[in-house]
C-alpha cells in the first residue's frame, strides 16, 4: 500500500489523491486484520515525508503536528466524500488504539508501559484534537483508579479495624501515587506542563478527595466507637476495684 501511494503521489497526474489513499486504506481495514500498527505508520510517513496533509477534524482544527509539514503541502479537502471516509477511518484506527491503551495499565514494567502509552497518544494525537485525546484517556484512568479504589479500600462497617482500614489506605495511597507518576512521565513530553498538571487534577484530585472524607469519616467513627468501649471497660473495672475494697473494709 505505501508503495502504490507513494508512486500515485510522486506522478501527481490527476487531483484528488486523498480519495485514493484513503479508499484504499479504509478498504485495507475492511478486508484485512491486523493492518492497524501498519495504516498508522503510513499515514505518520505521507503526512512527514510526502508533505500530505489530511482532512481537518469535524471540529475544524487541524492536526496535531500539521504545521511541522512542509509550507507547500498540497491540501485536498475538495470532496466530503473524502472527509466521510476519513472520519471512519479515524473511527477504526481510534478504537484500535484505545484497547491498546487499557491494554498498556496491565504492564507491569513501568518504562515500558510509559514508552508504549507514549507512543498511543501521539498516534491518537494525529488522529484527533488534543481535548479529545485527553477526554477518552482521563476516562480509561478515571476507571482505573475506580477499580483501584474498589479493591483496595476494604467495605466499611461497624464492625471493621481500624488497623485494617488504615492499612488499606495506605497500600492504596503508595498505588496511586505510582499511577499518577506514570501518567506524569507519559504526558510530560506531549502536552504543555498546564495541560499535563490539569490532566493530574482532574483525574484523580476529585475522587481522591472524596475518598479521603469517607476514610476520615471512617476513622473518626472507629475512633470514637474504639474509645468509648475503653472508657466502658475502665469503668467497669474501676467499680470492681471499689467494690473490693469496700469488701475488704
Amino acid at each position: 500500500l505505501w508503495s502504490i501511494a507513494e508512486r500515485m503521489w510522486m506522478k501527481r497526474k490527476k487531483p484528488g489523491i486523498h480519495s485514493i489513499i484513503l479508499c484504499l486504506t479504509q478498504d485495507l481495514l475492511k478486508n484485512e486484520q491486523n493492518q492497524e500498527e501498519m495504516i498508522l505508520d503510513l499515514l505518520w510517513d505521507l503526512s512527514y515525508h510526502s508533505s500530505v496533509s489530511f482532512p481537518s477534524t469535524l471540529s475544524g482544527t487541524s492536526f496535531h503536528f500539521l504545521s511541522r509539514t512542509s509550507l507547500h503541502s498540497v491540501e485536498d479537502n475538495s470532496s466530503m466524500d473524502v472527509k466521510s471516509i476519513w472520519d471512519d477511518i479515524r473511527l477504526h484506527l481510534r478504537r484500535f488504539l484505545v484497547s491498546r491503551l487499557q491494554s498498556h495499565n496491565e504492564i507491569n514494567n513501568s518504562q515500558q508501559k510509559i514508552l508504549l502509552k507514549k507512543q498511543c497518544l501521539q498516534q491518537l494525537l494525529f488522529l484527533y484534537p488534543e481535548s479529545e485525546v485527553i477526554i477518552k484517556y482521563q476516562n480509561i484512568q478515571s476507571k482505573l483508579l475506580a477499580n483501584l479504589l474498589q479493591n483496595c479500600f476494604p467495605s466499611y462497617s461497624r464492625d471493621s479495624n481500624l488497623d485494617v482500614i488504615v492499612h488499606g489506605y495506605q497500600s492504596t495511597m503508595l498505588k496511586l501515587y505510582l499511577i499518577i507518576k506514570e501518567d506524569f512521565n507519559t504526558l510530560c513530553e506531549i502536552l504543555a506542563p498546564s495541560s499535563t498538571v490539569k490532566f493530574i487534577k482532574e483525574t484523580y484530585l476529585d475522587t481522591v478527595t472524596e475518598e479521603m472524607a469517607k476514610f476520615l469519616e471512617s476513622f473518626c467513627e472507629l475512633q470514637f466507637r474504639e474509645n468509648a468501649v475503653r472508657v466502658v471497660k475502665t469503668s467497669k473495672s474501676s467499680s470492681k476495684h471499689r467494690g473490693a475494697v469496700h469488701a475488704l473494709g
